[in-house]
């Protein structure tokens, strides 16, 4: 089975909202008091149970930002990759755990990292007698917050799954050092440099082939099959989510009645968590029935004879006008000279 498309470079970061939950779970196991400061959507990710629940890279900061203010910490990254458990992970936290060495380990974070976000891709192996773990930025919105807590949370995962407290490993940081170093020396227990080229984690050659512990073959093929499933099913639900979508706009518009709250009723979502997911296909509302608008005036005008003042009132214009500006802006053509372009070339291969 293939490994997901690409996204495309223009669509917003996402990563699983466990990433959300464990932060906002963090606030209200410190602070429970302070959690009801925080945004309501954000909370909202504590009762969310689906695997495949996205947050967009630009909310998560969002909520650092908030709980790092609530707790008055600049940088949160070394404490919170204390709350991350190998289930946060979800069936790739347990496919990790069956592992039988760090290098299969490093090979399954490549293969299946796209299921915890999609902001970094993952690079692994041993070179100059060293084993490295990678984090490479899929595109040019970077996110060094997310880079020191993956890191902090894979050095803290490989020593347990290996059995290796006194593990010493090294790490290089593409952003800029926070105000405070010492819990990333502590934490990595080697050298620790930030300002660097790229993100990533060192460990003696060695390193990659330690047992894991909790190493199971038969789990592991298992688990691995699961995974494959789930990354498929990542890579075609926003695909699937759009054609739903499509349909359903489409149908209000035939209908002459098309919003938000209405659409969002049908597909059976919550009106924010609509606009939340569309804004993670880097998409509007408003963006959305132009599309389908478009589309279907296109459609329209090629095959039916529908007036233009019948197929303006059809998908919504409150008048012809509206509609022929609208039109032009989606094709450069008039409506009554995309009509008769269409009927040229039907003639010509007839």
């Amino acid at each position: 089975m293939q490994n997901p498309r690409p996204t495309p470079v223009n669509v917003p970061r996402t990563l699983n909202a466990t990433y959300a939950r464990v932060l906002v779970g963090h606030v209200q196991q410190v602070r429970p008091e302070s959690v009801h400061l925080l945004d309501a959507q954000h909370v909202a990710h504590l009762a969310q149970n689906d695997p495949m629940d996205r947050c967009t890279l630009q909310a998560w900061h969002a909520l650092v930002d908030a709980c790092e203010s609530l707790l008055g910490t600049r940088d949160l990254m070394p404490e919170l990759s204390e709350q991350f458990k190998p289930w946060h992970a979800g069936l790739m936290g347990f496919t990790l755990m069956t592992c039988s060495t760090v290098q299969e380990l490093g090979a399954l974070l490549k293969r299946f990292h796209h299921l915890l976000n999609d902001v970094f891709v993952v690079g692994h192996g041993v070179t100059d007698s060293r084993f490295y773990l990678r984090l490479d930025a899929a595109t040019p919105e970077q996110s060094h917050r997310l880079a020191r807590l993956s890191f902090c949370i894979w050095a803290r995962r490989l020593r347990w799954l290996t059995g290796q407290p006194d593990l010493r490993l090294d790490v290089s940081f593409a952003g800029p050092p926070p105000a405070d170093t010492t819990p990333y020396r502590r934490i990595f227990g080697g050298t620790v440099r930030f300002d660097q080229a790229d993100n990533t984690l060192w460990g003696d050659a060695a390193c990659a082939e330690l047992p894991i512990l909790s190493q199971d073959a038969a789990s592991h093929t298992l688990l691995c099959g699961q995974a494959q499933k789930h990354l498929a099913l990542l890579s075609h639900s926003e695909d699937r989510f759009m054609a739903q979508l499509q349909v359903v706009v489409r149908t209000r518009l035939d209908g002459g009645k098309v919003s938000l709250e209405d659409v969002a009723a049908e597909l059976q979502l919550p009106p924010r968590t609509l606009q939340r997911r569309l804004e993670e296909l880097g998409l509007n509302f408003r963006l959305m029935v132009d599309s389908v608008r478009s589309s279907q005036a296109q459609h329209y005008l090629s095959e039916t004879e529908m007036t233009l003042v019948e197929l303006a009132s059809a998908l919504g214009f409150a008048d012809h006008a509206s509609f022929n500006r609208a039109f032009k802006r989606w094709t450069g053509l008039s409506p009554g000279a995309f009509r008769r372009s269409r009927a040229t070339a039907v003639s010509s291969v007839s």
